[in-house]
């Protein structure tokens, strides 16, 4: 690829009167393009600018928030007879601003959650470094994947593992998000202890929990199939892609099929350079601000993978997933398999305020290749499948060589090999 990995190639947009755009390239340290979940179920793309915040009064309005404040206050020490935090009420009263906006994908992150926040983006995590889920029979945390380079590895925690309990509480018992939570909440550098079943044998294995690079790439050659699992697009994931991508080329592969299946986004930097990487020379991404010369075009170059291609998706594939997805079918690369997707085409910025903490709000929309914003709309699946309730439960538990989406995905491209 051409682009280099320390800079975005961007189109900005101008009002000149031959009409021709602007090339410049911005240095990422100054603009980090983001699509990430900020709530359970919402995803957006997000631009991070790491300076300073600075409001712009309205004329009148700020006397006036400044009034009802302190005449709530005066209230409260009058007459309120519960026990509260001065030192938190800026933080309430930022989030109650925020939350005004009436945009659920808007948000305020405090100074003391604003490192974790900054760091899921370039690839940072603290903890174990385990894929999970629930098992649906003995309810324990069952392990789908390792992480490279993490605690767990370390310990010898292996895929297909049932740790059924942490530090000695059972996890059936605790429950499966209290669990996770418990794990969550123990600080860096922690010893924890699970006890692991594996087969008919019953370990105990102490894990330390340490910052590691999050693995969001998991690539597999099934038959002559390469199986590439994406879980979300931050900072460390476009090497890990390109790498599993030639790694399953190089090892035979003579289709690839992504799994973007519960991935709610993640970065846009992250998603281009990955798009750059298969798609012919051409449009990438466009995203429109209010202010329209602030316009972005993303162009990709002219190195492309020609295998044939499929995508799994499903509801919960989201925003920068939707771009990924799409931007092939823009220029028929790969078909769709399984569900629509969310349907998240909104672009926010992040912004670090003066104390640290961070606020983000809806700036725009981002435009796949042929012009289209996804928001509200989604990718519409080419194969669709249905799932049983029973097959949903044990989907992940049972392996991706059995998954239905994968199988329907496999049948079209052999089709296309043969």
């Amino acid at each position: 690829m051409r682009t280099e990995k320390n800079s975005v190639r961007i189109c900005k947009f101008t009002n000149n009167e031959t009409g021709e755009p602007m090339k410049t390239t911005l240095p990422l340290k100054h603009a980090i393009i983001l699509i990430s979940f900020f709530t359970a179920s919402a995803v957006a793309i997000t631009v991070m600018m790491m300076s300073g915040f600075t409001v712009k009064k309205v004329q009148g309005s700020e006397e006036a928030y400044v009034s009802k404040i302190n005449e709530i206050k005066t209230l409260v020490d009058e007459y309120y007879i519960g026990e509260y935090s001065e030192d938190d009420m800026p933080d309430f009263i930022t989030a109650g601003y925020v939350l005004g906006l009436g945009d659920k994908y808007s948000n305020y992150v405090t100074k003391a959650d604003a490192e974790e926040n900054l760091n899921s983006f370039i690839g940072l995590n603290t903890g174990m470094g385990v894929q999970v889920t629930q098992h649906p029979d003995d309810k324990s945390l069952y392990v789908l994947e390792v992480h490279k380079d993490s605690p767990a590895l370390a310990a010898g925690i292996e895929c297909g593992d049932h740790i059924i309990a942490i530090d000695g509480q059972s996890v059936n018992e605790t429950g499966y998000s209290e669990t996770l939570q418990y794990i969550k909440s123990r600080p860096l550098g922690s010893d924890i202890t699970l006890t692991v079943l594996r087969g008919e044998e019953t370990l105990s294995m102490p894990v330390t929990l340490n910052q590691y690079t999050s693995q969001t790439v998991f690539p597999k050659l099934i038959g002559n199939i390469g199986y590439v699992q994406i879980t979300e697009f931050n900072d460390a994931s476009t090497d890990q892609f390109t790498a599993a991508v030639d790694e399953l080329i190089n090892e035979g592969a003579a289709a690839l099929v992504f799994d973007l299946r519960g991935n709610g986004g993640g970065t846009l930097k992250s998603v281009y350079h990955m798009i750059d990487y298969l798609i012919p020379e051409g449009l990438a991404v466009k995203v429109e601000y209010k202010d329209e010369r602030n316009n972005e075009v993303y162009m990709s170059d002219s190195h492309e993978i020609t295998l044939p291609m499929a995508v799994l998706t499903d509801g919960r594939t989201a925003s920068a997933s939707e771009l990924f997805a799409q931007s092939l079918k823009d220029y028929e690369k790969a078909v769709t398999v399984g569900s629509k997707t969310y349907g998240k085409g909104v672009v926010q910025r992040t912004f670090t305020l003066s104390d640290g903490s961070l606020v983000k709000f809806t700036v725009g929309k981002y435009y796949t290749a042929n012009g289209e914003c996804l928001d509200g709309i989604g990718v519409l699946p080419d194969i669709s499948t249905e799932w049983t309730s029973d097959e949903l439960t044990y989907r992940l538990v049972n392996g991706i060589e059995t998954d239905k989406d994968f199988l329907a995905a496999v049948g079209h491209l052999n089709g296309q090999l043969s």
